[in-house]
């Protein structure tokens, strides 16, 4: 009798929420290029532990993750490996979290090794055949921020990108650099840094152990702006995370602790 009031509790419930038959699958993808592989760009030690460490962090949330650096850090090989986590993607509950560290320009790109680059439209491309809309890119690079800004001479540009449902969280305005300062106890960049700390838990700003986008966010714009606050090694300049997405994304948690 037991046995046939469990089946038909089960059976109740089943009817009443339903069933969620749509499994998540997380992927990440992190690029880090210290080695740039060309003189006309200074290498950034701090690039490749950035996604190094992340990427580590992330596999503890059960992200299906991977890691590029240096001479594998081609334009190739990166677009290649985005396409393959696109493909990978099932349902509109999969999740994708992209992180790049590298050199950036006021053009709208982002350098590979060897002096070869790809631009932000690309990418943002790519990511829109994507099954699932919970896409979270992180960029690491200077002049970040044309990622929503100065592409095209379209006005909504900015718009367009908020409604593709991909979600940027990005290291400085346009008009800024991004520091990563080579000291012999600092061995991330400061936006670098503030990611990894904050999906570990610092940012869980309301504690119930699961860290949100917007808590992320919070956390990394006021460690960076504080890390840069005052510090003779970079000259007095400014540099402001942003985060352009959906308020709708605001809640997505990235990682639980």
């Amino acid at each position: 009798m037991k046995k046939v009031y469990l089946i038909f509790a089960l059976l109740l419930s089943i009817f009443i929420f339903g069933v969620n038959t749509q499994a998540q699958n997380k992927f990440a993808l992190c690029m880090g290029l210290s080695k740039c592989g060309t003189p006309s760009a200074p290498d950034i030690m701090a690039a490749q532990n950035d996604a190094i460490d992340l990427k580590k962090v992330l596999v503890r949330q059960g992200y299906n993750a991977s890691v590029v650096t240096n001479q594998y850090a081609t334009r190739q090989n990166i677009l290649t490996r985005l396409r393959k986590i696109v493909a990978a993607t099932k349902n509109s509950n999969d999740k994708i979290l992209l992180y790049f560290a590298t050199h950036g320009t006021e053009k709208g790109y982002i350098l590979t090794y060897g002096g070869e680059y790809i631009q932000y439209s690309e990418i943002i491309d790519i990511l829109s055949k994507s099954k699932t809309r919970h896409i979270y890119v992180f960029i690491m690079a200077c002049h970040s921020g044309t990622v929503a800004a100065g592409l095209t001479e379209d006005p909504n540009w900015r718009n367009d990108i908020v409604r593709s449902g991909i979600s940027f969280m990005v290291s400085s305005r346009p008009e800024e650099t991004s520091k990563s300062v080579t000291l012999p106890h600092w061995k991330h960049s400061f936006f670098g840094q503030a990611v990894i700390k904050g999906m570990r838990g610092k940012a869980d700003g309301n504690r119930d152990r699961s860290v949100t986008l917007k808590e992320l966010y919070d956390y990394v714009y006021a460690e960076v702006v504080n890390r840069m606050d005052g510090r003779a090694e970079i000259g007095g300049e400014v540099q402001h995370p942003q985060l352009i997405c959906q308020t709708s994304e605001y809640n997505a948690v990235l990682a639980k602790w």
